[in-house]
């Protein structure tokens, strides 16, 4: 298994002025409260993006929470810098068996005022290493498209049974 390494803390706005920046937009015909239940259900994570979530910090989650993530070969340690209950959170990597310094992700949840919402998905990473710049640029190529096709089936998992979050 490969080694777990520290990265550069950082704080929620790096999700959206960081290095390697990219910000998904997705709307949803579901309210914004459903899409947000989604996005704190763990086993639901995999449905739609195909990671294993385990929160590690009791409930309620807030700022401050933990978890840790699993997907073939990766291992993440998530701290929570950001949460407001039914409209955002954001998270920064503090460990990872990847190749990075640092790393956030930062979730919006937007009210379309007819029972629908939009996501809005801020990323932004920097590799480590002496091959930090290749990483960067291979990780996020492969990130982004998985993420392109990620949020079309999160609209489908939540659209084709919106009461599962309600």
């Amino acid at each position: 298994m490969p080694k777990m390494r520290e990265l550069t803390s950082v704080d929620a706005d790096y999700a959206t002025i960081g290095p390697n920046q990219k910000t998904l937009r997705q709307p949803i015909a579901v309210p914004a409260t459903t899409l947000f239940n989604c996005l704190t259900d763990g086993p639901a994570w995999k449905e739609w993006l195909g990671i294993d979530v385990e929160w590690t910090s009791p409930e309620p989650h807030g700022i401050g929470t933990t978890r840790t993530v699993t997907t073939t070969g990766v291992t993440i340690e998530e701290y929570f810098l950001a949460w407001d209950d039914g409209e955002r959170m954001a998270f920064r990597f503090d460990r990872t068996t990847l190749p990075m310094q640092s790393f956030a992700e930062h979730y919006e949840c937007t009210p379309g005022g007819d029972g629908t919402c939009e996501l809005e998905w801020s990323y932004a990473f920097e590799g480590s290493g002496p091959l930090g710049g290749v990483f960067a640029k291979l990780f996020g190529a492969v990130f982004g498209l998985q993420n392109k096709r990620a949020v079309k089936k999160l609209a489908k998992l939540l659209e084709a049974d919106p009461q599962r979050f309600a």
